[in-house]
C-alpha cells in the first residue's frame, strides 16, 4: 500500500501539459517574437504574432507588418462589404478604403476590441455610407459560376431589401452576434435579430433548397483577387513592393 502512492504521484508528474500551460507557452512565443528584431525574425515567424503585437510593431516603425494584418482580414472584410454593397467592385472599394483608413488611424485603435472586429466596424460604416450617398453601383445581374449553389445564394442576398441584407450579411454570413451588430449600427438588438431572421427566411424561400453549406463560401475572396486589393492599398499608402 505504501508503494502505491509514490507510483501514483509519479504517473501524475509525467502527465502532459494542461491547456493553461499551452496558453502560457503561446504567450511566451508571442512575447519572444515581439522582442526579436527584423534581422533575426523571418517572414514566416511574423505570422505567429498576434494582431495586437503586429500593431505595436507597426506603430514602432515597422509598417511592412501591416501586410500580414491585411492578408489575415481581407477575406472577412470583403465578404461583409460585398454583402452590404451588392457588387464586387463596391466591395473592393470599401476594403481598400478600410485598410487605408485603419492604417491612418492606427494610433487610435481601441484595444478593447479585437483588431479584426475594429476593422469590420470601419468596413460596415464605410459600406453603409456609400449606400446612403448613392456612390455604390447597383447589384449586378446574376451570372454563372462553377459553384451554382453559392451563386444562387449570393444573388438571393443581393435581392434582399437593404435592412435585411445588412443584417443577414453580418449575422448569418459573418456570424457576428446580434448584440455586436446592434452596437455597431446603433440600433436595437431585437431589430437586428428580426431583420436577420426575415432576410434568411426570404433567401430560403427564394432558393427553395438548403444552403447551409453555401453560407460559409458566399462572397469569397480568391487569393489572386486578394493580392490585387492589397497591392492597391500598398500604392495608396506609399508602401514599396512586399
Amino acid at each position: 500500500m505504501s508503494d502505491a502512492k509514490p507510483e501514483h504521484r509519479e504517473r501524475k508528474m509525467r502527465s502532459g501539459p494542461s491547456s493553461g500551460s499551452f496558453k502560457v507557452a503561446r504567450v511566451e512565443v508571442q512575447e519572444l517574437a515581439a522582442l526579436a528584431g527584423p534581422e533575426g525574425f523571418s517572414a514566416p515567424g511574423v505570422d505567429l504574432l498576434s494582431d495586437e503585437l503586429l500593431v505595436d510593431r507597426i506603430l514602432g516603425g515597422e509598417p511592412a507588418h501591416y501586410d500580414v494584418l491585411m492578408r489575415r482580414t481581407a477575406a472577412r472584410l470583403y465578404r461583409i462589404a460585398r454583402g452590404i454593397c451588392g457588387t464586387p467592385f463596391g466591395a473592393e472599394v470599401v476594403v481598400q478604403a478600410t485598410f487605408v483608413r485603419a492604417y491612418e488611424n492606427l494610433p487610435s485603435y481601441d484595444r478593447r476590441l479585437r483588431f479584426s472586429d475594429w476593422l469590420c466596424r470601419i468596413a460596415i460604416h464605410g459600406a453603409l455610407s456609400g449606400l446612403e450617398r448613392g456612390s455604390m453601383p447597383p447589384p449586378e445581374r446574376p451570372r454563372r459560376r462553377q459553384l451554382e449553389l453559392v451563386r444562387q445564394l449570393e444573388d438571393a442576398v443581393d435581392a434582399l431589401p437593404q435592412r435585411f441584407r445588412v443584417a443577414f450579411t453580418l449575422c448569418v454570413l459573418d456570424e457576428m452576434g446580434p448584440a455586436d451588430v446592434a452596437q455597431t449600427l446603433g440600433v436595437a438588438s431585437d431589430d437586428v435579430q428580426v431583420a436577420a431572421f426575415r432576410g434568411r427566411l426570404r433567401v430560403r424561400r427564394q432558393l427553395a433548397m438548403r444552403f447551409d453549406d453555401a453560407e460559409s463560401r458566399a462572397f469569397g475572396l480568391d487569393l489572386a483577387h486578394g493580392n490585387e486589393v492589397i497591392q492597391k492599398v500598398h500604392a495608396r499608402l506609399g508602401f514599396g513592393a512586399v
